[in-house]
């Protein structure tokens, strides 16, 4: 194992941007029906600062959200930090969702985000609004917020999507033609009674504990009989559920017939015909190392400037339950209010850079500064599969059969939108093909993208492939650093729509499908989930291959899988510290 010392940063002050103390100690709220672009009602409540009971009367900026429903303690407390800092607070209900007019036919969606452009707009010319509009909203109240830009919407002037991807399909539905989300098999067409798709739980113990969102189901101000709700959720009943424009196992360019467009290519801002964000918004992305999102962050922030923090966290920048990282101290709403005051107030100062965690930094080291992520001082170390584990030198190992019992991935509680555990990995390798290199003489810092080069045949059509990075302790212990995977099938690679990209991108339309050739070997070419990571003196790196990690949302016909050792490598941008 190729080992380097550290060349140390000057620890982040910051960890989180400081602010001063709340200006307001309160807020008040009404709500109203304003018409979208088509006409649809749709439902907002807005939010704004008080002091000593008396609302503020002076126009103050503006943050738009898509969740009036949403009134988790987590989010009213995030509503009251900003609104007590100074904003106005406009939350709307989507299309055909709470006290909203319409029909949602798959969330997120042009109608979607033209929606989200109306109450911008709307929110800039109101008498409370200096004109300029901040969003804000995670998962996909981030995604929307991505997906808006495409409308230009006037009065805007900064975005903070936050635990979501600018490459929402990959990202949010297939990963190199391997479902990300348990969903139909065919897209929402207008039947009412749809059968449950979505994400799958974290867990069932923390599903258990998961507080459940409470709908805002009263009537807005005006609508003082109850009669326009009762309206509006009658034609809600045949709507589709969350992500009811896509269908499992579809090709990236797959024709929705029913909506007569396709979703995975004009729903994904940058693979639709608008790469970018119009001159004058300013784009924060909040994310951690452990959500789907990752490298579309890390793209889109390359591509487009701005700020990225990605933290130690999993699906809602937060660290899981009990498992808590030394120097985890950024506080992303505080971020986003440094962001928006610079840019909706002209205030304080801001950086266009990546600001990301490093696991095992020395203590006070733990956050650093890049402009961008190809400003990461990386060089590429290739490790090769061999009868001996991971080594320097390529081998003439034989193949091996990826056929064992099927590995369970985090004892069976793996989600892409949670790729962190505190438990051992024994249970997932003695089920996986395993490679282990020798022992670090000196801490190794892996900050990148991992790569996998790997070949396989199976004696049918088609073949799932995971690939998952460990780090051993001296005492045996294995623990998670990232994971990559594909289908054989989207095995091929292709130049991405932006331009130059530093992913291995499968764009995975039907032409690009290649079903395989019994006994065949192919080349398998994905990129692992970018981490930084410093795996310590005396531990060492283990590489575990399967051919599935037990889900059934993702399986595929495959058979049996025959790994080739003695053509197969990984790719590690190791960083040489000082």
């Amino acid at each position: 194992m190729v080992s380097a010392r550290f060349w140390l940063f000057g620890p982040v002050m910051a960890a989180s941007a400081v602010q001063a103390a709340p200006a307001y100690d309160g807020m008040a709220s009404s709500s109203h029906y304003i018409r979208s672009y088509d006409g649809t009602r749709l439902a907002v409540t807005i939010y704004r600062p008080t002091h000593g009971g008396e609302t503020e009367t002076r126009r103050l900026p503006v943050i738009v959200t898509q969740g009036r429903s949403d009134l988790r303690p987590a989010t009213m407390a995030s509503v009251r930090y900003f609104v007590t800092h100074g904003y106005v607070w406009v939350a709307q209900d989507r299309r055909g969702t709470g006290a909203s007019f319409g029909v949602q036919t798959g969330f997120v969606n042009a109608a979607d985000a033209r929606d989200g452009k109306a109450v911008i707009e709307w929110s800039a010319a109101q008498p409370f609004s200096t004109g300029k509009v901040a969003t804000w909203g995670c998962s996909n109240q981030g995604a929307w917020q991505y997906l808006a830009l495409k409308f230009r919407p006037k009065g805007l002037v900064a975005i903070a999507p936050a635990c979501s991807s600018a490459q929402f399909f990959d990202h949010g539905i297939t990963l190199g033609g391997i479902p990300m989300l348990s969903i139909a098999d065919q897209p929402y067409a207008g039947e009412c009674k749809r059968p449950a798709g979505g994400a799958r739980p974290v867990s069932d113990q923390e599903a258990a504990r998961a507080q459940p969102v409470k709908e805002e189901l009263r009537p807005v101000d005006e609508d003082k009989d109850g009669s326009l709700l009762a309206q509006a959720r009658a034609g809600q009943a045949c709507g589709s559920g969350l992500m009811g424009q896509y269908w499992r196992n579809m090709p990236r360019d797959g024709w929705n017939t029913f909506a007569k467009y396709r979703p995975a290519i004009e729903d994904t801002i940058l693979t639709s015909a608008v790469h970018a964000p119009p001159k004058g918004v300013h784009v924060l992305q909040v994310g951690g190392w452990y959500d789907a999102a990752v490298a579309g962050q890390l793209e889109s922030q390359r591509l487009w400037g701005g700020r990225l923090v990605m933290g130690p966290w999993v699906h809602g920048n937060r660290a899981l339950p009990g498992l808590t990282q030394p120097g985890d101290t950024v506080v992303p709403d505080a971020e986003m209010l440094a962001w928006f005051d610079h840019y909706a107030k002209g205030r304080g100062t801001v950086r266009s850079e990546v600001l990301y965690y490093t696991h095992n930094a020395p203590a006070g080291h733990e956050w650093r500064r890049v402009a961008n992520w190809l400003a990461i001082p990386s060089r590429k170390q290739a490790l090769y599969l061999g009868e001996d584990g991971l080594s320097t030198a390529s081998s003439k190992a034989g193949p091996v059969l990826l056929d064992k019992p099927e590995a369970k991935l985090f004892d069976g509680q793996y989600a892409p939108l949670r790729r962190q555990w505190s438990g051992d990995m024994a249970g997932f390798n003695a089920s996986a093909s395993v490679y282990s290199a020798s022992a670090a003489a000196h801490d190794t810092e892996i900050t990148g993208t991992p790569r996998a080069h790997l070949w396989i045949s199976a004696d049918r059509a088609d073949a799932n492939l995971y690939a998952v990075l460990e780090d051993v302790g001296p005492d045996g212990r294995a623990s998670y650093i990232t994971d990559g995977r594909l289908r054989a099938s989207w095995r091929a690679l292709n130049k991405a729509p932006w331009g130059a990209s530093q992913q291995l991108w499968h764009r995975g339309y039907a032409q690009d499908l290649k079903p395989l050739q019994p006994g065949v070997p192919v080349a398998m070419d994905f990129d692992f989930f970018p981490i930084s990571y410093v795996l310590k003196s005396g531990h060492r790196l283990r590489l575990s291959v399967t051919a599935s990690i037990g889900e059934a949302y993702q399986a595929v016909d495959q058979g049996k899988v025959t790994l080739y050792r003695d053509r197969s490598s990984i790719e590690l941008p190791v960083v040489a510290r000082k």
